[in-house]
């Protein structure tokens, strides 16, 4: 967890520890990565010194660990507020792997090997999900899933959690 804390001067300290979690879902084989990053805000209460937390964790799980060439892999991405502030302008950032195709489906401006997916806002405690459908292509092997998550509260941006997992390429099942 990435924790900064803005003092009254302005300044900035940063604290950081990382936290993983594995699970496996029942519905599809799934692989999930959770990383949660936090970002520190001066509260401007009748106890103007004291420190909220904003924080974003990001999941993603592939409908198939081991997709063969030619296949549609459905990758979902989800955002989830574990902090105590509303958030507003939530993204998603995710990169498309080389000679992956996108397929229609997903609500998301397409930059060249990138995908950026607006969330809209997020209550503590909610999470918003996206699914983006690829045609796996070559190359053969390990190919990593990354994505990354950002918000604000009013003009305060609020730095989100990078996260990536891993699928293996087949020539065909």
């Amino acid at each position: 967890m990435n924790h900064r804390v803005v003092t009254a001067s302005g300044t900035a300290r940063w604290l950081a520890s990382d936290a993983i979690t594995l699970l496996g879902g029942n519905v599809m084989r799934t692989f999930t990565v959770t990383m949660v990053a936090a970002a520190g805000l001066l509260c401007l209460a009748p106890d103007a010194g004291a420190v909220r937390a904003a924080n974003l964790g990001v999941t993603g799980q592939a409908s198939h660990l081991r997709p063969a060439v030619g296949e549609l892999e459905v990758v979902r991405w989800t955002v989830t507020n574990t902090g105590d502030r509303h958030l507003d302008h939530v993204r998603l950032d995710t990169s498309v792997p080389n000679g992956w195709t996108v397929r229609e489906g997903a609500d998301c401006a397409h930059a060249g090997a990138y995908l950026r997916c607006d969330l809209g806002q997020l209550d503590p405690g909610r999470h918003a999900s996206v699914d983006i459908p690829m045609v796996v292509h070559r190359p053969f092997g390990a190919v990593q899933l990354r994505a990354w998550a950002g918000g604000a509260i009013g003009r305060q941006n609020v730095p989100g959690p990078e996260t990536s997992f891993e699928v293996v390429v087949v020539p065909r099942r």
